[in-house]
């Protein structure tokens, strides 16, 4: 008789595909889900099968109570978090001894904490991946039973990543469960100098930076923050605009002439808009979102955006 797990999540895109996954092995116990984007997330699950009065509902207040009513009604042979917002209690982890796994869809430890996804392709990372471990009461800091890696393509954008980072998660979750008692984890490694990353990104980490980012450091926040974030947020004519993707460009600049980053460069209905960065680089914007809408790079030129104006 195969294994069951509670399935803990808050994602559609990582987490959905190892939430089917699991039901369709016949592994799938019960899911639960934050009551505070029911709203939002039951419309996401009932469109891929799953009915609303399967999901149950969790509370961050009585998180420890509605758990141990759910295990107890189950029987779980393990407890999953395929994206969760909130840290397991440590009477649940003593109820499930070395069976409370967290799915960390970065790896560790370089990248415990929120969004190692955003910050693995912000950060030009050539390598991401999943690291699965057993949860402790330290945030991403459990012994390890698997290190998934899968490369980080050039050009890849966070929705993009996401995607084949939830179908890796749920070949590793039919795994994980299979080999919950053989598997022998391994310890966190403690790697000093490394960039560590708690937090979401905040809005200063989601602008753009004309005058200190390079044009390869502007597309991988753009990359980063398309779709989770709306973009990456830039100004011009006193109006915010979100690029959506962008592109290197070069430009004939017989003179070498020296633009001030962020300035328009050239405009036209066929190239759109390229842009000035540092070290003398450009970037062409192909899709960005305003309050009127989302536009082309051709259509902002259209829109009247010409040569000289700067973005900041």
């Amino acid at each position: 008789m195969p294994k069951k797990v509670l399935v803990l999540s808050t994602s559609d895109i990582l987490g959905i595909p190892a939430i089917l996954k699991l039901k369709q092995q016949g592994m799938l116990a019960a899911l639960a889900i934050p009551d505070k984007i029911a709203g939002q997330f039951l419309p996401i699950l009932q469109d891929v099968g799953i009915a609303a009065a399967d999901v149950n509902l969790l509370s961050r207040k009585n998180l420890e109570a509605e758990l141990k009513k759910l295990i107890a009604a189950y029987q779980p042979d393990a407890l999953f978090t395929v994206t969760f917002s909130w840290m397991i209690p440590d009477a649940i982890l003593t109820m499930l001894p070395g069976r409370c796994i967290n799915f960390h869809f970065g790896l560790l430890p370089k990248y415990k904490g929120a969004e190692p996804v955003f910050w693995q392709i912000k950060n030009g990372d050539a390598m991401g991946g999943i690291s699965i471990h057993q949860m402790t009461g330290q945030l991403d800091n459990g012994p390890v039973l698997y290190t998934e890696e899968l490369p980080i393509y050039p050009g890849e954008t966070y929705g993009l990543y996401a995607q084949r980072l939830g179908m890796q998660a749920a070949e590793s979750a039919i795994k994980v469960l299979a080999e919950l008692d053989t598997h022998a984890p391994q310890p966190v490694a403690e790697e000093e100098d490394l960039p560590v990353f708690f937090n979401a990104p905040t809005p200063a980490d989601l602008s753009i930076n004309w005058r200190q980012q390079t044009a390869t450091e502007i597309e991988q926040l753009v990359n980063a923050a398309n779709p989770r974030y709306g973009g990456a947020l830039t100004t011009i004519r006193q109006g915010r605009v979100y690029l959506f993707e962008v592109a290197p460009a070069d430009i004939n600049n017989p003179e070498d002439q020296q633009f001030p980053p962020g300035t328009i460069v050239h405009a036209d209905l066929l190239y759109g808009l390229i842009v000035a960065c540092i070290n003398k680089q450009f970037i062409k914007i192909n899709v960005v979102s305003m309050q009127q809408g989302y536009f082309s790079g051709g259509k902002l030129f259209s829109l009247g955006f010409r040569l000289g104006e700067v973005f900041s």
